[in-house]
């Protein structure tokens, strides 16, 4: 198991170095802030005596990202925060195994301070990702704002993966497949000449519609007749 764990972490270090080499102008959300550096990462001392502190030890994953990669720096939203910027009483479990949101007001009672949570990134607007270090919920990534908190159902090295490559793949749409899209095409041209899972929504107060897609990072505006009159590219990589 630790062998695994370590090669999926070793794996984290290189595709996080390909997202560095393919952004260099810092369009992914947050690059501008961390710049894909991380903090040096924590020694074997370090990390116990953390865990000694808190009465708690950490999920593998995260711990061996913190050994071996790095404590702090590149990664979602605004990056990671270092090993315990935030947190209270790790040694007791995190309550919830469901969405909060879905608990009563006695249920939730109880639980103020949200214990057995490290809320280690900032996705902004208050919310931020959580990694349960504590309860039947460790090692799970929730993401939480004013005890509302929901699962993502992902472990720390699956949820750094998937951002990392949702952000290569946006790169590369913005490169390869934005500068295809014309004004003038109709809703079967986008599709055939690009692709993806397109979906068309009302734009409130206006008398068009915009179109978009997972992961191809522009904005079509499409008139009463489902033809593109605007395209608008992200200012940046979500």
């Amino acid at each position: 198991m630790a062998v695994m764990v370590m090669g999926e972490i070793t794996a984290l270090g290189d595709i996080l170095e390909r997202l560095r080499m393919a952004d260099e102008g810092f369009r992914v959300f947050g690059a501008k802030r961390h710049q894909y550096r991380l903090g040096p990462p924590l020694s074997e001392g370090e990390l116990a005596a953390f865990e000694s502190t808190n009465r708690v030890r950490l999920p593998e994953e995260y711990r061996q990202f913190l050994s071996t990669t790095g404590n702090g720096g590149a990664g979602p939203f605004y990056g990671l925060e270092p090993l315990g910027t935030s947190g209270g009483d790790l040694s007791r479990p995190f309550p919830f195994v469901t969405a909060a949101g879905t608990l009563s007001g006695s249920e939730l009672e109880d639980c103020d301070e949200y214990p057995g949570v490290l809320a280690f990134c900032h996705q902004g607007c208050g919310i931020h990702s959580c990694l349960v270090v504590s309860g039947p919920a460790c090692g799970a990534i929730w993401d939480g704002r004013d005890g509302d908190f929901y699962p993502t159902g992902l472990t720390f090295a699956v949820w750094y993966r998937r951002w990392a490559e949702r952000a290569l793949l946006a790169l590369d749409n913005a490169r390869l497949l934005v500068p295809r899209l014309r004004v003038g095409m109709s809703r079967a041209d986008v599709l055939a000449e690009v692709g993806g899972d397109w979906q068309a929504r009302p734009a409130l107060g206006r008398p068009v519609r915009y179109f978009e897609a997972t992961g191809i990072p522009a904005q079509l505006e499409l008139d009463e007749r489902d033809f593109v009159i605007k395209i608008n590219p992200w200012p940046f990589i979500a």
